[in-house]
């Protein structure tokens, strides 16, 4: 499974992409038919949040190219180039590092100056248009930066056993809410990898003195 949100589809000519925020959908239960907090209200917060951060970054030029919203099957429809980040870098395809490495730093920093944390900065959530531009996408995972608090039933409701670690990183929570800027500090420091090297590079320039 590509991720634990939505159902990910992609057109048989490959030029469309699909967010399945329908629920329920086979693909969240292809590894576990047991997914207790995995809820229709945890994916309709999601859905809203993915609405509300792709609208508010729509004119930034790494915005996704959305072509369809449909609001009652909750899917999301966008322009498609092939393959994401993930499979370029990872799958032996000509692109300079330091290209990559500019474009994903650019893109953090910039958010960040909007006030928002996006928590989705992997590979897979970013791809590469026709003019050798990235866009990103999973904007369900974000953040104010001025208040980057989410219930914890949200994250406990998407978050797979491999990664339950990374809730744990962010401490106690509070009021039923986990701090999630710790875990965006600690995904651009230690655990996001793009190529063979993690985005400590970023990390340094938004919180070292």
């Amino acid at each position: 499974m590509a991720q634990q949100t939505y159902e990910p589809l992609v057109s048989e000519d490959g030029k469309t992409f699909c967010k399945n925020y329908g629920f329920p959908n086979e693909y969240q239960y292809r590894e576990t038919a047991d997914r207790p907090l995995y809820t229709k209200e945890v994916v309709d917060w999601f859905f809203q949040n993915e609405l509300t951060y792709i609208e508010y970054f729509k004119h930034k030029p790494y915005a996704p190219e959305i072509t369809d919203i449909d609001y009652a099957k909750q899917k999301i429809y966008l322009k498609w180039y092939g393959e994401s980040c993930n499979q370029v870098i990872y799958g032996g395809k000509e692109w300079p590092q330091a290209q990559w490495r500019k474009q994903i730093r650019d893109i953090i920093i910039d958010q960040y100056d909007e006030g928002v944390y996006k928590l989705t900065m992997y590979p897979h959530c970013h791809y590469i248009d026709d003019n050798d531009n990235m866009r990103a996408i999973d904007w369900y995972g974000c953040v104010p930066v001025d208040e980057p608090f989410i219930e914890e039933k949200y994250m406990q409701g998407i978050i797979h056993e491999t990664a339950q670690f990374r809730l744990d990183e962010t401490g106690k929570p509070i009021e039923d809410k986990l701090n999630l800027e710790i875990m965006f500090q600690r995904s651009l420091s230690t655990h996001v990898f793009w190529g063979t090297e993690n985005m400590s590079y970023i990390y340094g320039e938004l919180f070292s003195a």
